[in-house]
C-alpha cells in the first residue's frame, strides 16, 4: 500500500516504515504514513485535522527569562498572524505569530536569512525546527 506527499505526490510504501511513522519527504513536507496528510495534534492529545507544514527555520537561542525564541529563516516567509509549529525532541507546540522583532525593532515580515525573535508560548530548545502552518 503506498501514501502520497500532499504536495509533491510521491509515493510512500507504508509496508516499510513502522506503524503509525511520519516521515518528512525531500519538498520539506511532513507525510503522515497512517493517513497521507499532516495531523496536527492538540493539547489534549486528539487530532485537530489536516494541515499542511512547510519547514521555514530552526530555533537558534531561546531567553527563557523573557520567553523568546531567536529563529533564523532558511526558507519561505513568516508574517505576523502566521501559525507556526516548533518540534523537537522535547517540545512540541503550535502557536500564532503575535509580533516579532529583528534587530530589537518590530516588523511585520521576515524573508529567509532573517534571525527572528518571537515571543513562545512554551519552552523551545536550540535545533527545535520550526515549520509555518497552513490550513
Amino acid at each position: 500500500m503506498a501514501v502520497q506527499c500532499p504536495r509533491c505526490g510521491v509515493e510512500y510504501d507504508v509496508t516499510l516504515f513502522q506503524f503509525g511513522r511520519v516521515v518528512r519527504c525531500d519538498c520539506g513536507a511532513v507525510v503522515d504514513l497512517r493517513g497521507g496528510h499532516v495531523l496536527r495534534i492538540s493539547p489534549t492529545g486528539k487530532e485537530c485535522g489536516a494541515m499542511a507544514e512547510t519547514e521555514i527555520g530552526k530555533v537558534t537561542h531561546y531567553f527563557s527569562k523573557i520567553g523568546v525564541a531567536a529563529i533564523e529563516l532558511t526558507a519561505g516567509s513568516l508574517s505576523v498572524g502566521d501559525t507556526i509549529r516548533i518540534k523537537g525532541h522535547t517540545s512540541d507546540f503550535t502557536q500564532k505569530v503575535d509580533s516579532m522583532q529583528v534587530d530589537n525593532q518590530a516588523v511585520s515580515t521576515a524573508v529567509p536569512g532573517n534571525s527572528v525573535g518571537i515571543k513562545v508560548k512554551e519552552h523551545a530548545r536550540e535545533h527545535d525546527l520550526v515549520y509555518k502552518v497552513t490550513e
